[in-house]
């Protein structure tokens, strides 16, 4: 009898609620071949109807005092099927799917004001397919195609055929579609779609953006008793605002704050931490347990946290993201960008300036305090070396602010040379827990040498940043490669989505330098829709020349 029920009833619901049959309050609470089993609480009893989904006509079967328990619902089977039709419902989920999807286009949004495109519907489909086959899926779509919609429809009736999906990773190179898919889409494709009972809850979603995007609860502290200290009449304003948020009244997310770039480069989260005496408290790092849940239908982040948290995980550290079981990259053309920055490494000529500040405040309270500051200057020293030979030696230009780095012996032997000293700088600070953090910093710096000492790897510049100061920059060789193993050579189904992924529709270019075009073509679909508005705009240029 278990095989006689049907798991996925979205469709099945909004037949019946096109139909008018549902009453207030009315649900579907089981599925067989043919007919549904309605559930009404009238205040005192629970009445049962059954519908047939060929005739749409519905049959009262029972009341009773209490709900149906797994016994009553075997017995309510058993009825149904007494009475089900001979011509039982469409069984194939696929095809059930793209059914629905094909109707909310056609019929639903249409009474919600959004005319029917065809192009839109078959980029859905195309979607909703390359989803259930696992592949990745280039989808070209120019301005007015509708493709937000068409992504965010097609994984939501995916996941209503597949339950046990993990949520879908949206992935966007900007704050202004993040707000776009929060405030508006979102929320009206769940509106319409609670409304015609297509689903029984409004869908879910977290929205993920960079550590320095958030208010970190020490530094608001710190700064706020810094401006009551001055007490200055133009900061009282500030104040009232820093209160709020101490206090819990307000927003931690700086977006949503008036603030001042000055004032959010004060309080933002720079490095947080499990230690951290204030983690039971910070509103960021609640938000971060929240959020790392996987009950959320939309996981929203961008690039640079999508790629942050595989390279988290590459580096055997705990994952940034929940699992997912489908990733969307909207604004895909900004991926490679990110991958770029991700990927790559800077060293900056003042990074270890800062470090030795840090170095300088903890050797106070160490017993080893001479051997700190000796290895201090050794460490000021040559860096300062180092950058002095790689300005004396660079290449050719590459722009005018850019030249080839030349890693002649001297260069090796400074960064050899450096690369002890942070080692041994390192280790001073391995044993006390409160500096556990500083030694963290450092290690990366070393880390940073050790990319430039295995050159071969990389393509390495010296990038003039002012007057004095300068960065190396590294970027991998094989980036496509990276990306296919890290991202395209998975289970997870992606979907790449933007106005300008080809070159006249062939989207070689981009296949290649995102190593996209190292998957086998059986795990690829590529699809390039036309802006709707592309003939009005030929009918313009046509009626232009003419007058």
């Amino acid at each position: 009898m278990e095989e006689e029920i049907i798991r996925c009833t979205a469709d099945l619901q909004n037949k019946i609620y096109e139909a008018g049959l549902f009453r207030p309050e009315e649900k579907v609470v089981l599925a067989t071949k043919g007919c549904v089993l309605l559930e009404h609480f009238t205040g005192k009893t629970y009445s049962y109807r059954m519908v047939d989904l060929t005739t749409l006509k519905a049959k009262r079967l029972f009341s009773r005092q209490k709900p149906l328990t797994q016994e009553g619902y075997e017995r309510a089977i058993e009825k149904m099927l007494a009475l089900a039709p001979e011509t039982p419902v469409q069984e194939d989920k696929r095809e059930r799917a793209e059914t629905l999807l094909a109707h909310v286009f056609t019929d639903i949004l249409p009474r919600h004001g959004m005319a029917l495109r065809e192009n839109q519907l078959s980029l859905a489909l195309s979607m909703l397919g390359a989803i259930w086959d696992g592949k990745v899926a280039l989808c070209e779509a120019e301005v007015g195609t509708g493709k937000t919609h068409a992504y965010i429809l097609s994984a939501t009736v995916y996941r209503l055929f597949n339950p046990g999906a993990q949520a879908v990773l949206i992935s966007t190179s900007t704050i202004a579609l993040q707000r776009a898919l929060t405030e508006e889409y979102i929320p009206q494709i769940s509106g319409i779609l609670m409304e015609h009972r297509i689903i029984d809850r409004p869908l879910t979603f977290a929205v993920r953006k960079g550590k320095a995007h958030y208010a970190c609860f020490d530094r608001v502290r710190n700064y706020l008793s810094s401006l009551r200290h001055n007490d200055r009449p133009e900061d009282w304003e500030l104040m009232e605002t820093l209160t709020a948020l101490v206090a819990g009244n307000s927003t931690f997310d700086l977006d949503a704050l008036t603030l001042t770039n000055y004032v959010k480069e004060r309080i933002c989260v720079e490095r947080c931490h499990y230690h951290c005496n204030l983690s039971a408290l910070c509103p960021y790092r609640s938000f971060l347990r929240r959020t790392r849940t996987a009950g959320y239908d939309f996981q929203i982040v961008n690039h640079n946290l999508v790629l942050a948290d595989i390279l988290s995980q590459k580096g055997g550290r705990s994952r940034l993201l929940p699992p997912s079981g489908l990733m969307v990259f909207d604004e895909a053309h900004k991926l490679l960008d990110a991958a770029r920055k991700m990927y790559g490494m800077v060293f900056c000529s003042t990074e270890l300036e800062q470090v030795a500040a840090s170095v300088c405040r903890a050797a106070v309270s160490s017993t080893d305090k001479k051997e700190i500051l000796h290895l201090r200057g050794e460490m000021l020293r040559l860096n300062t070396l180092l950058f002095e030979t790689l300005k004396q030696e660079a290449g050719a230009k590459y722009d005018k602010t850019s030249q080839a780095v030349r890693f002649t012996p001297a260069v090796t032997r400074i960064l050899r040379a450096l690369a002890v000293v942070l080692g041994r700088l390192s280790s001073c600070f391995q044993t006390a827990k409160r500096y556990t953090l500083l030694a963290s910093r450092i290690d990366q710096k070393q880390e940073k040498l050790m990319v430039l000492l295995e050159h071969a790897q990389s393509i390495c510049w010296l990038e003039h940043t002012g007057v004095t100061s300068c960065q190396v920059c590294a970027l991998p060789k094989e980036l496509d490669y990276l990306l296919y193993e890290d991202i395209w050579n998975s289970d997870i189904p992606c979907v790449l989505t933007s106005a300008t992924l080809s070159i006249g529709g062939d989207f070689s270019h981009f296949m290649h330098q995102t190593g996209i075009d190292l998957l086998e073509q059986n795990r690829l679909l590529m699809t390039s829709k036309a802006s709707p508005w592309c003939g009005i705009k030929k009918v313009d240029s046509l009626f232009s020349r003419i007058s």
